[in-house]
C-alpha cells in the first residue's frame, strides 16, 4: 500500500520550516480550526496556507476543544460544527475537504455518537466532510454509524481497539519533525486533504 508522510502540530510555519518539510518529502501538515490561549500558532492561517501550497504539501484540518466524556454533548457538536463552518468559510477551504473532530480520551464510543451526529449535521451541508480522531473503537463506532467520512487513529496503543482497528485514513506515530511541536502521520489517502 502507498502511504504518504506528514505531521500534526500546534507551532507557526514559517517559510524556512516549510521549505525544510518539503525537503523531507512531507506531503500533508494538520493544524486546528480553533484558537488556543495555550497554543496561540496552533490553527491554520492564509499566510501559512500559502507558503504550503508554493511548497506542494497538502493541508488538514482537526478540532479540538474539549477531551472529558462531559464535553460530546449532541448541542456542544452542534456549535463545534458552526465553528468549523464559520473557519473553513473565512479561510475559504475547497468543499469535500474533511474535518477531523477530535476524541482525545479512550471513551465509551457510544457517549460520542450524539455529539458526531450534530458535528456532521452541521458541516456535511455546508459542504465539507466530517472525519474523526481518536481510538479504534471510537472509529469503528463512528464509521459504522454512518457519522464519519475519515478515520484518523491516535497513537495511542493502550485505548481500546488499537490493534484490531484498521481502516484508518491517518496513523499516528510519536516523534517531531523539523523541530515542531509535532507528531508524525502517515496518511493511507490524501482524500480528506486540501
Amino acid at each position: 500500500m502507498k502511504t504518504f508522510p506528514g505531521l500534526d502540530t500546534t507551532d507557526a510555519l514559517t517559510k524556512a520550516v516549510v521549505d525544510e518539510l518539503a525537503a523531507k518529502a512531507i506531503r500533508f501538515v494538520i493544524k486546528y480550526c480553533v484558537d488556543s490561549g495555550e497554543y496561540p500558532d496552533k490553527r491554520l492561517t492564509h499566510a501559512e496556507r500559502a507558503l504550503l501550497v508554493a511548497a506542494g504539501i497538502r493541508s488538514g484540518f482537526v478540532f479540538e476543544r474539549g477531551n472529558s466524556a462531559e464535553y460530546f454533548t449532541a448541542a456542544q457538536g452542534k456549535e463545534d460544527g458552526n465553528k468549523v463552518v464559520d473557519y473553513f468559510g473565512e479561510l475559504g477551504v475547497a468543499s469535500l475537504v474533511g474535518c477531523f473532530g477530535a476524541y482525545d480520551l479512550d471513551i465509551e464510543p457510544s457517549r460520542v455518537l450524539d455529539y458526531a451526529g450534530n458535528f456532521r449535521e452541521v458541516i456535511e451541508p455546508a459542504g465539507w466532510l466530517p472525519g474523526a480522531y481518536g481510538s479504534g473503537a471510537v472509529l469503528k463506532a463512528l464509521k459504522d454509524a454512518g457519522l464519519i467520512h475519515f478515520a484518523w487513529k491516535a497513537n495511542a496503543r493502550l485505548w481500546s481497539d488499537f490493534d484490531g482497528f484498521t481502516d484508518w485514513d491517518i496513523l499516528q506515530s510519536t516523534g517531531s519533525v523539523a523541530g515542531l511541536a509535532s507528531d508524525p502521520d502517515t496518511a493511507a489517502n490524501l482524500n480528506w486533504a486540501w
